[in-house]
């Protein structure tokens, strides 16, 4: 595993396919051709594409936040039918305690969305009496499309979630792919070059330096 950034891998990458092109006669002695060079820039370019974490981040929070404000909807609704129910019935009444709508903020999403099922299925035994205080079989159908908004929003932060760990394994998986070739090229570069040529062997060290690769560029035009 290597020890330092994706991006700066991919930079890293960019400065030894450019070497191995340049030396890609004295690697045909070890069983490798132009093609190795293709397949590694082809590898570079693949992770260079491969959407970063922050964007799979960005579409975790979006679905995120559409499952808060599905609950949110939801909630205030619930809410003010258990307030009128009470108006209702008496907050001592049996008809009330059927209701248990209770500390409804301290409830998971998944409850949330039992409490609307149950909410609907007591209500709408008790419409003539409820529609005193307004609770209607629309009041009851808008509660409902909200719960199926809330399930379904909850389902879709799920599988952003899932998506984003997914994607993170497989950008794992491109980048030890792309490493574990890039070692290949810079063992066999360094066995060509040791003791020829010190500038080109060190043009196949990985970790010469723990410093980025534009850092290094910058401090060599400036010597």
């Amino acid at each position: 595993m290597f020890r330092f950034s994706i991006p700066e891998l991919c930079q890293r990458c960019d400065r030894i396919v450019t070497s191995f092109n340049r030396d890609t006669e004295e690697f045909v002695g070890y069983g490798y051709s132009a093609e190795t060079g293709y397949n590694l820039n082809s590898k570079n370019d693949a992770l260079k594409a491969f959407p970063s974490d922050e964007y799979f981040e960005g579409l975790q929070q979006m679905a995120t936040k559409e499952k808060n404000d599905s609950r949110e909807a939801l909630v205030n609704d619930l809410v003010d039918v258990r307030n009128r129910y009470k108006l209702c019935y008496g907050a001592e009444s049996i008809d009330y305690k059927i209701l248990k709508l209770y500390k409804i903020n301290m409830l998971s999403d998944e409850e949330i969305v039992q409490k609307a099922l149950h909410t609907n299925q007591v209500c709408e035994t008790r419409l003539e009496k409820l529609g005193e205080r307004m609770i209607t079989q629309e009041t009851l159908d808008n509660i409902l499309a909200e719960r199926e908004e809330l399930d379904s929003a909850i389902d879709r932060q799920a599988a952003a979630i899932t998506s984003r760990r997914e994607k993170s394994l497989e950008r794992i998986r491109l980048a030890n792919e792309l490493y574990e070739l890039l070692s290949q090229i810079c063992d066999v570069g360094k066995l060509i070059w040791k003791e020829k040529n010190e500038a080109f062997y060190m043009d196949y060290v990985i970790y010469g330096s723990s410093k980025p690769m534009v850092e290094l560029e910058e401090n060599t035009e400036n010597a």
